[in-house]
């Protein structure tokens, strides 16, 4: 053997076997049992003196080996990194060297910086933001949780406004408006009826069907029905912008998200503002092209109002924290209108059926603003109760006199369908109903006055939209009543009908409100055009209709 040969000794089934191999890569072999003796056995006494030194050897150098390389790689690694805010943690391991731990050290890749986000800006007020160092290398990424939406949500008491808007100019209060040019007073009686099945798709018109709603919609006498145009998708509130054109809140694709639509002289719509849950109540400021909108933060928690600024774009949340919501297609922030006073006015419903609380027996804590009619400083979103007790306010409305009226939807048994005369200060019942059948409802308290009705509605007639009429298009003695629609379908529901609220025979058992618009399918909310005509928009299909007044 070449004095430069190396070699490797190892057992095999108890025998000493040298693997040699010299600088001519030749592997020679020799066990314990073949015949070159001399030879074997000088390299057995070989390998006894120098076995223990060898040992000792090996174990000095292969932790140095192996720290070496993770040495340079971790400092490698630390000067290209931001320090971690998350404290070391020092593990022992129990090392057991193996012939792949005498290979080469791979190199380790240095990480790369993480790029920052470029900031695109927009319309939106800045919002200040603590920069965060990137994670190290070595984090995992966690997954980001799924919010699930509680079925009973917890509102806040305090809404917070989202900012401190700057007025562009002062509130307007509103100008007195007169019936003067009005045509003479006319007593045209009720609207009739018309069959109630054999229509092109059953009990009514199919969709597309526009002459066959033409002659099932009835009006009063010396009245037309015209057909306006359709939102493409269910509408909710309905008024009309100072460029003469029709908005509404509309829920899309059958879901109850949605957005504020526009409807053209032509009868088509353009999406006006970005998305919105579950928008209900819209207003123009008066004076201004400025639109306010009421909705939900979450489908099932969290009211608020959205301003969206004129020619339409993205709404701007400017309150937030209103009560909210009974479930997912109930009580919340609704029905909005500006006053006299230039202030907008803002029904919120209930948060329960009833006043029934989580445990049995108990009753819920009614918050501040909840069940009541608000007053909003659009300018400083400032908050005060104007009324209470109204289990779900939907629409409100003012006459020319400054009157203040709303539509209250009752209990889930149909209780409590109303109308109402608001006046400030007063509290109207709502959940203490027990007088009127209400068996779980919580008792009175005591010092609460309760209000009285200015007319009650038939159960699960379920009125929505309400206009006081202060055009002049109709007869002069319709100025000032009021337009109410029932959604309902009950008997007396689905129609619009008129009510003046100045009638001595209101308060009566034998009462009868006028059906003013029959053969509809849910209506859901009316508006005065410019020309002094009465709109009426259906959710089923997202008609809207016009009544005009010809004479006889």
């Amino acid at each position: 053997m070449r004095a430069d040969a190396f070699c490797i000794s190892r057992k095999d089934d108890g025998h000493i076997v040298w693997h040699c191999r010299n600088h001519s890569n030749a592997d020679n072999t020799s066990r314990g049992d073949s015949a070159s003796r001399p030879y074997k056995k000088r390299m057995t006494q070989f390998a006894a003196m120098n076995h223990h030194a060898i040992r000792l050897l090996l174990m000095m150098l292969i932790p140095i080996g192996i720290a070496l390389p993770l040495l340079v790689a971790y400092h490698t690694t630390a000067a290209a990194q931001p320090p971690s805010s998350t404290p070391f943690v020092f593990v022992t391991h129990t090392f057991t060297p193996t012939p792949e731990d005498f290979a080469p050290p791979t190199a380790t890749p240095t990480p790369q910086p993480i790029a920052s986000p470029v900031i695109v800006p927009s319309s939106t007020p800045f919002v200040f933001v603590t920069n965060t160092p990137p994670p190290s290398p070595t984090d995992l990424p966690t997954a980001t949780p799924t919010l699930t939406p509680s079925t009973t949500p917890t509102p806040s008491d305090t809404p917070t406004p989202t900012i401190t808007p700057t007025p562009t100019q002062p509130l307007w209060t509103l100008t007195p408006v007169s019936n003067a040019g009005a045509p003479p007073a006319f007593e045209s009686g009720a609207a009739g009826f018309s069959a109630t099945d054999g229509w092109s798709c059953g009990d009514f018109p199919c969709d597309f069907d526009i002459a066959g709603f033409l002659r099932r919609i009835q009006v009063p006498r010396g009245y037309v029905v015209e057909h306006v145009g359709q939102f493409p998708g269910q509408p909710m509130q309905i008024v009309y912008g100072p460029d003469g054109r029709l908005y509404g809140t509309v829920l899309e694709d059958g879901k109850h998200n949605g957005a504020v639509y526009a409807l053209n002289a032509d009868g088509s719509s353009e999406r006006y503002s970005s998305d919105l849950i579950s928008p209900v109540g819209l207003a123009f400021q008066p004076g201004t092209d400025v639109l306010y909108v009421s909705a939900r933060e979450t489908a099932l928690a969290g009211g608020g109002l959205w301003r969206v600024p004129p020619g339409g774009g993205t709404a701007q949340q400017i309150l937030t924290g209103l009560p909210c919501c009974y479930s997912i297609i109930d009580n919340q922030p609704n029905g909005m209108i500006f006053g006299p006073d230039g202030l907008l006015y803002l029904g919120v419903g209930a948060l329960t059926d009833h006043g029934e609380g989580e445990l049995r027996d108990t009753y819920a804590n009614i918050l501040p603003l909840e069940a009541s009619i608000l007053r909003v400083q659009v300018h400083t979103a400032e908050v005060e109760v104007v009324a209470s007790g109204i289990r779900n306010p939907y629409d409100l409305a003012f006459d020319s006199r400054g009157r203040f009226f709303a539509t209250d939807q009752g209990l889930i048994t149909g209780v409590g369908d109303r109308l109402l005369a608001i006046e400030s200060g007063r509290h109207y019942g709502w959940p203490y109903w027990r007088t009127r059948g209400c068996g779980g409802c919580p008792p009175r308290q005591p010092g609460i006055d309760i209000a009285p009705d200015l007319l009650r509605f038939p159960q699960y007639s379920t009125p929505r939209g309400i206009v006081a009429y202060t055009g002049t298009q109709f007869p002069a003695n319709l100025f000032d009543d009021l337009f109410v629609v029932l959604w309902g379908g009950v008997e007396g529901g689905q129609r619009v009908v008129r009510i003046d609220p100045d009638d001595p025979n209101i308060g009566n058992p034998d009462y009868t409100p006028e059906p003013f618009i029959t053969g509809l399918i849910r209506p859901i909310d009316v508006a005065i055009a410019p020309d002094g005509s009465l709109v009426v928009a259906d959710f089923i299909h997202g008609h809207v209709w016009r009544v005009r007044y010809v004479g006889v």
